[in-house]
């Protein structure tokens, strides 16, 4: 199968943002007067790859209820002025989007994280040039963005953007269950980057086409 159309997660897929995300969510309960989180709650919540507030959430104790956006507008502001900068892209990040783009594959990077967040990352770490299309959470939007597994980011953000390719030519490549599903509520192949945060049985269970255990063994599928 030849892949056209890439989509790629940030998180655990590109760049290895645990540290960032763990130092984060420590500072905002501490910040809210919480106890901090323990590293096996952070474990088990990054695995998952959810929105933040679902994240933001998942850490309180049973019951509670729906957090004030001020949680999320705190973390983010601690990610982007504290964390950002514990960010490393995962070995090979440039050389598979160099080559993707290339061999003439169009690139798109979709996340749950922020988008403010995400766009600043990506062109620090010298990768934002290779997407065609960069897709976050954005506050600031009109219409919000559906988020994964919500198929309404393929149908309603990326078809639209690039009708020229199908369901076939096109490629998930990420690392957790989140990922995954998305690619199967969207009904596209998935590449299930496997050295990332997901937990592996969970991420099995959803039978990905392809898996890779570092960016680089993308390269053959591009090439086939």
């Amino acid at each position: 199968m030849s892949y056209s159309l890439l989509l790629f997660d940030y998180d655990g897929t590109l760049c290895d943002t645990r540290a960032a995300i763990k130092y984060s969510l420590r500072r905002t309960f501490q910040e809210f007067g919480y106890s901090k989180p323990v590293e096996p709650a952070l474990r088990a919540v990054v695995q998952q790859g959810l929105p933040l507030a679902a994240t933001l959430l998942g850490l309180h104790p049973a019951g509670t209820g729906p957090l004030p956006a001020t949680w999320t507008e705190t973390y983010r502001r601690i990610y982007r002025a504290e964390a950002e900068q514990l960010v490393r892209p995962f070995p090979g990040a440039q050389q598979v989007l160099a080559a993707a783009v290339a061999l003439g594959c169009t690139v798109v990077v979709i996340s749950n994280k922020g988008l403010a967040i995400l766009e600043n990352s990506l062109a620090r770490l010298g990768l934002r040039e290779y997407a065609a299309l960069v897709l976050g959470d954005d506050p600031t939007a009109t219409a919000p963005l559906p988020l994964k597994p919500d198929p309404a980011l393929f149908t309603q953000r990326i078809q639209p953007r690039f009708p020229q390719f199908t369901s076939s030519s096109t490629l998930m490549i990420g690392d957790t269950a989140t990922d995954l599903q998305f690619a199967q509520n969207c009904g596209i192949a998935a590449c299930w980057a496997s050295y990332g945060f997901g937990h592996a049985a969970e991420c099995a269970a959803f039978k990905p086409v392809h898996r890779i255990s570092s960016l680089t063994e993308l390269l053959p599928l591009l090439t086939q």
